[in-house]
């Protein structure tokens, strides 16, 4: 009789999960975080002649499989994305974490990112309008993430970071702290 009950009940479970739907990028999405590859080195200059060099350490991405978990998700099993980088002065490591994360969404439209950068997090769903660049003409899609409209900010407490713009063709092109120094990007290697 248990048996029957457990095999009547696993069967009413299976019936009411739901299908596990694939997700996939669109190519705008791939925009967010296509420009990256492990090892590549991006070099900022700032206004007060430091420089800063930033280390692609780490780009994942995973595919969907169909297997969503049962109870833990949504019936979407969505691409995923995420680039880890480290950031040094000089030859002294300030810092490692995430540069961008992202998941594809299951209505097809922009999959909003994650990006982070020392002390200042964007991951919310409304995006900034983004404009042309004043600093290079190549700059055309530049978003800029400041307090005003980045809900995790001072993550860590001690870069002082206030700003940074991001074009979604050419990725991280210019970061600003509480002093007024600000870094733009003059080379990727």
């Amino acid at each position: 009789m248990k048996l029957s009950i457990l095999i009547l009940l696993c069967s009413i479970i299976i019936s009411c999960t739901p299908k596990c739907e694939k997700v996939y990028f669109t190519a705008n999405d791939r925009n967010w975080f296509e420009n990256y590859e492990i090892n590549d080195k991006l070099i900022f200059k700032s206004n007060q002649n430091d420089f800063d060099t930033i280390l692609i350490t780490n780009k994942e991405l995973i595919k969907p499989d169909g297997e969503c978990i049962l109870f833990a998700s949504d019936g979407y099993d969505r691409e995923y994305a995420r680039v880890e980088y480290e950031i040094q002065k000089d030859t002294f490591k300030l810092v490692q974490d995430y540069f961008v994360q992202i998941r594809a969404n299951e209505e097809n439209k922009d999959a909003n990112p994650v990006l982070r950068l020392l002390n200042i997090e964007f991951s919310i769903s409304n995006l900034p309008k983004s404009k042309p660049s004043d600093l290079n003409s190549d700059w055309k899609n530049v978003y800029r993430f400041n307090e005003n409209n980045c809900p995790y900010t001072n993550l860590n407490g001690m870069f002082g970071l206030t700003e940074f713009e991001w074009d979604k063709n050419f990725g991280l092109v210019t970061y600003k702290n509480n002093e007024g120094e600000k870094w733009i990007l003059i080379k990727k290697e």
